[in-house]
Parts: C-alpha cells; sequence; structure tokens
C-alpha cells in the first residue's frame, strides 16, 4: 500500500494536481508512524516518527538558523490536520508548541518539476534585534512531497513486516480487463 501511495503522489504531481499530491504525502507519516509506534496515539506517531526520518525534520545547527522556523514534525502535522480536516493548506500558529516553529506566515509554493527547491524561512526583529517580530517559512510542495515520499519509501522497505496491519482488498477491474483482452489477443495470434 505505501509503494501504491508513493506512486499516486508522482502521478498526481505529474498531471499538476498538487493539492491530491499534498494530502497523500501528508498520510505518509501517519502509516509509518503506526508501523514504528503501534501502541502510541496518532499525533505522537506522527511527529516521532517525521522528525526520525524525513530529511530536514531537525533545527539547524547553524548560528544564524537560531530564531529560523523549519520543517519540523510538529509544524508538518498540524499542516496535515489542516488540510485532512479543513481542507486548508496553511498552520495554526496557537496549534504548535515549539516556538521557532510558531509561524505567522506559512507559504506553499508549486514548483516546475525539476526545479531547485524554493524552502526558505525568515525572522523579522524588533528594533532590539532580540524581539522576533515574526516568523515566515515558505516550502516548495513538490520538495515536502518528495522528502516524505523518499522517506517513506525507504522504511518501508526497510521494514514491510512492521507493516502487517494493512488488511483489505482493492480488486481493480480495470486490470481484469486488461489482462484479459491481452489473452484473448494472444489466443487470435495463436490460432
Amino acid at each position: 500500500m505505501v509503494d501504491k501511495i508513493i506512486a499516486d503522489i508522482d502521478t498526481t504531481l505529474k498531471n499538476d494536481t498538487y493539492f491530491a499530491a499534498l494530502t497523500l504525502a501528508l498520510t505518509l507519516p501517519d502509516i509509518c508512524g503506526k508501523a514504528k509506534y503501534p501502541n502510541k496515539g496518532s499525533k505522537y506517531r506522527y511527529i516521532s516518527w517525521y522528525n526520525e526520518y524525513v530529511e530536514g525534520a531537525k533545527k539547524s545547527d547553524s548560528p544564524y538558523a537560531k530564531d529560523l522556523p523549519y520543517l519540523s514534525g510538529e509544524l508538518v502535522y498540524n499542516l496535515r490536520c489542516n488540510v485532512l480536516h479543513q481542507g486548508t493548506p496553511n498552520v495554526e500558529k496557537s496549534e504548535i508548541c515549539e516556538i521557532d516553529c510558531q509561524v505567522d506566515k506559512f507559504i506553499l509554493y508549486i514548483t516546475e518539476e525539476g526545479a531547485v527547491n524554493k524552502d526558505f524561512q525568515c525572522v523579522k526583529y524588533g528594533r532590539d534585534l532580540n524581539d522576533v517580530q515574526e516568523r515566515c517559512i515558505h516550502v516548495d510542495l513538490r520538495h515536502l512531497c518528495h522528502i516524505i515520499q523518499k522517506a517513506a519509501k525507504e522504511y518501508y522497505g526497510s521494514n514491510k513486516e512492521l507493516f502487517n496491519f494493512f488488511n483489505y482488498i482493492l480488486i481493480d477491474e480495470r486490470e481484469e480487463k486488461r489482462i484479459i483482452r491481452e489473452l484473448v489477443e494472444r489466443s487470435k495470434k495463436h490460432e
């Protein structure tokens, strides 16, 4: 199932259905978190798995990044909740505990395939340069989808045995019809 979701994200990005791609990508830490932490609550699972496996989930050690927001598990979990439950690709500052990730402006960019990652963060200081007046984060939607996909693909590939909670039957009748057509065509060629 994880492989199918990853493939569907690629398809949606190629077809310029970015909101669908974002929605699918934001479900992957839920799924992988359930595999990693099956006895924990969904918020804990999501944030913990994201922070451990997704590139860029940790704050930079650079002294220049002291007050900058970043794509923490908590911030992305907040985005996930807003997208899945309210249909809005935004974050709510009041719902984020980590001060550096309490952003005043959250902006998504949609870039061309193969474009350079356009993620960036900014901080506006008051007169004394110690008081943060505003934090903003600009996120390249395509890049966010890719870093989550990459982490999920690697985690799933190394831990398939943990995904035993997948218990479903999905029959694609279109695939069955395609197989039958191919068999009929082959039999006609052999007549």
